[in-house]
């Protein structure tokens, strides 16, 4: 009866771990290979389990039936276990192999079932005996020389010789591949298929003493099957070194502080006889003591890279965070290879950007490679619109997404001899891309390090922007050409706005730079038809610095929109960045807007902004409405510091907002011109389109002033039309 157990127990595990699969593997259809080798596993130990049932307690023919039935499944199942072999990984079904598969698939059910005493009884009790009658497979001189049944020759066949010549053939295929991950699944898939012989054999030998052990046979197939998910789960290399480091980490952090735990607790325990309370104190003392120095001793190896595991992504960031983008310009390539080469363990990388002239061109190179990739690829407009910047080779060749340009996006690895690329974009305009090679560990590159980069990926466009406009003498050279960037800076930004295309909102700014070069700006970020995003504030400081840390934010805060989707941890996540990855110093002050066209609200967090107006039809009046606002850049975390607002709209209503440029602009007479002309202006306009409202607010001031501006100068108007 215990026998009886395990097959049912074991039936149960797989058919659950069947699920477990399915989500790890990331499969969506109950028809993948890999599942239905599972689930059909499953099914042959709980056949199995039923056989055992019925010859127990059932008539004989009945069992025999089941039994013949049961044992065909097991030939068929070695049969598409091998099958699964030949197609791995790509999976593409060949008529050939078809052929044969139902050939001897139909062959063994001709045999069991047809041939006269090829399966002719089958007995199991209670008491311990189990035999499966079978008559001679040949007769005469063949016969002689090889005295076998029929069981015994489909089981050689099906279960050893087939399933050799599978592994002999998996294993030339795998040395024929690129991927090194496929070669170490492949393999890992023959071992499977190995453990199989193995456990038949332990099953064997066991038989002799136990011969009810032979009701077991069925789970010789579940380490073949759990080889085979672990290698379709596989998605790094596992080499000497890796087993190693983990093995150390082991010894290190666990046993060794077990042993000397356990070893002083030997020597201290003759103080137990005089006192418990001593053995006590002296034990957790001596303990607590070692542990402490312990520890040290493994951080400074960790930090060494002695030891030192795959989860970088906490001392990675820590690295990038600590570049000196105030420094020199030619020190951040070096400084941005440093965390790859240490943490990722990338042996080199290319940096390039573009040139003006329709390439990217290497600006620094660990190698000295000089290299330069043409930017009218059609794979970069596909990574563009599936907002998947970092691609790795082992990626590029499965993913569907792709399909359209792995091509082109593979002959640019080839042609580089690189293994992934970082695609620095702003918007739609790619301004650089980081080339990474092959890992020193000889690993590929894995999901972890996927997921790293693209939470990183703001602090690597950050490096690139500057590189991009600071390495380059011939564009920030003389003021002149600092200008001409700005403004180039300033139309990118206005272009790339999502204008809000609502019959409901009539929307206008005006943007004015004081010196052409400023740190101000605004952006419209489209969420759904029914919502956008209102950005408008100033970065700290003047010039070209302010002006790259204006374009750095816009870009930034798109990209978080892709992965964010609650508005407060949206500026949560943008001051954490200004903080952290921007120059120290540098800070923001504006507001974040939220308006939903359904509900006929606006939601906004005040963040530094110096005012927002809401003129009222209602009451044929402007009130000027603040909720509690902190500038973004000082403290870590500024969510106790920031609060969501919202404003109920109506047809008729006006909403403007300013920076504080429009506010404190003095005249000659250094009188500021000040909230209540704002408001006046906006009064008096009111019959106006948004755009001319902003505009004429501004000529209204230039007006007021009578001098040369000396802060930059941005306004938003929106009138609400309200309606359908």
């Amino acid at each position: 009866m215990v026998f009886l157990f395990i097959n049912i127990i074991a039936c149960a595990a797989l058919v659950w771990a069947s699920f477990n699969i399915d989500t790890r593997y990331g499969i969506h259809k109950s028809t993948h290979p890999l599942i239905n080798l599972v689930l059909l596993c499953a099914t042959l130990i709980g056949l199995m389990a039923l056989v055992m049932v019925l010859c127990f307690w059932a008539p004989e023919k009945l069992s025999l039936v089941v039994g013949r039935l049961v044992f065909m499944l097991m030939m068929w199942f070695s049969l598409y276990v091998c099958d699964y072999l030949i197609q791995f990984p790509e999976f593409k079904r060949n008529r050939t192999i078809i052929i044969i598969e139902w050939v001897l698939n139909l062959s063994v059910f001709v045999i069991f079932f047809f041939v006269p005493g090829a399966f002719a009884s089958l007995t199991i009790t209670p008491e311990g005996q189990y035999a499966i009658e079978s008559s001679k497979a040949f007769g005469g001189a063949f016969g002689s020389f090889l005295p076998i049944s029929w069981f015994t020759f489909i089981s050689a066949l099906y279960l050893v010789l087939i399933p050799f010549v599978t592994v002999i053939v998996t294993l030339v295929r795998s040395e024929n591949l690129k991927s090194a991950l496929d070669r170490q699944r492949m393999r890992v898939n023959s071992l499977g298929v190995a453990t199989v012989w193995v456990a038949l054999f332990v099953i064997s030998i066991a038989a002799r003493f136990v011969p009810l052990m032979r009701t077991l046979v069925m789970l010789c197939f579940v380490p073949e099957v759990l080889l085979l998910v672990r290698a379709a789960c596989a998605h790094e290399i596992v080499d000497i070194r890796t087993f190693g480091r983990g093995l150390l980490r082991v010894i290190f952090m666990f046993l060794i502080p077990a042993a000397v735990a356990g070893v002083t607790c030997y020597f201290m325990w003759p103080l137990a006889s005089n006192s418990i309370a001593l053995f006590l104190l002296a034990w957790v003392v001596s303990n607590v003591a070692f542990n402490v120095l312990w520890y040290l001793l493994v951080e400074f190896l960790l930090s060494k890279g002695f030891m030192r595991d795959r989860n970088y992504f906490e001392a990675f960031e820590k690295c990038l965070a600590q570049i000196d983008y105030t420094g020199k310009a030619k020190d951040i390539p070096e400084k941005l290879f440093k965390p790859f080469k240490k943490y990722v363990t990338v042996s080199n990388m290319n940096i390039m950007l573009d040139s003006g002239e329709g390439n990217l061109d290497t600006v620094w190179s660990s190698d000295g490679k000089n290299l330069s990739v043409p930017m009218e690829n059609s794979g970069f407009d596909v990574l563009l619109n599936i907002k998947h910047p970092v691609v790795f080779r082992e990626w590029l060749e499965r993913d569907y997404n792709v399909a359209p340009a792995r091509a082109q996006l593979l002959k640019m690895l080839e042609d580089t001899g690189a293994e992934a690329f970082i695609l620095l974009s702003e918007g739609r305009r790619v301004i650089g891309m980081l080339l990474l090679y092959k890992k020193t560990d000889k690993n590929i590159f894995l999901p972890y390090d996927y997921s790293a980069f693209t939470k990183l990926y703001p602090q690597f466009f950050l490096a690139g922007y500057y590189m991009k406009n600071m390495m380059n003498e011939s564009v920030v050279g003389t003021v002149n050409r600092e200008i001409r960037m700005s403004g180039q800076i300033i139309t990118s930004i206005q272009e790339n706005m999502d204008l809000i295309k609502s019959s409901k909102v009539d929307a206008g700014y005006k943007m004015i730079p004081a010196h052409n070069i400023g740190g101000e700006f605004i952006d419209l970020i489209r969420l759904t038809e029914t919502r956008h995003i209102i950005v408008i504030g100033s970065m700290s400081g003047k010039g070209i610095a302010a002006s790259m840390n204006m374009v750095i934010l816009k870009s930034v805060i798109r990209t978080f929109l892709s992965e964010i989707k609650d508005f407060k941890q949206l500026v949560e996540k943008v001051n954490l960045f200004i903080r952290d990855s921007l120059p120290k110093g540098s800070y923001f002050a504006g507001m974040f807007g939220l308006i939903d066209f359904n509900t006929d609200t606006m939601y906004y967090i005040n963040c530094g902004s110096p005012a927002l107006f809401v003129y009222t039809k209602a009451y044929n009046n402007v009130i000027e409405v603040q909720g509690e606002g902190h500038i973004l850049g000082f403290v870590k975390d500024i969510s106790p510091l920031v609060k969501v607002k919202k404003v109920k709209l109506a047809p008729g209503d006006v909403v403007m907002t300013c920076t504080d440029g429009l506010i404190e602009t003095q005249s000659i007479r250094n009188e500021a011109f000040g909230k209540e002309r704002i408001q006046k202006s906006l009064i008096e306009n009111l019959m106006y389109p948004a755009a001319k409202i902003a505009q004429f607010t501004y000529d209204s001031l230039v007006k007021f002033t009578s001098k040369e501006l000396e802060d930059d100068i941005t306004v938003f108007v929106m009138k609400y039309l309200g309606g359908k």
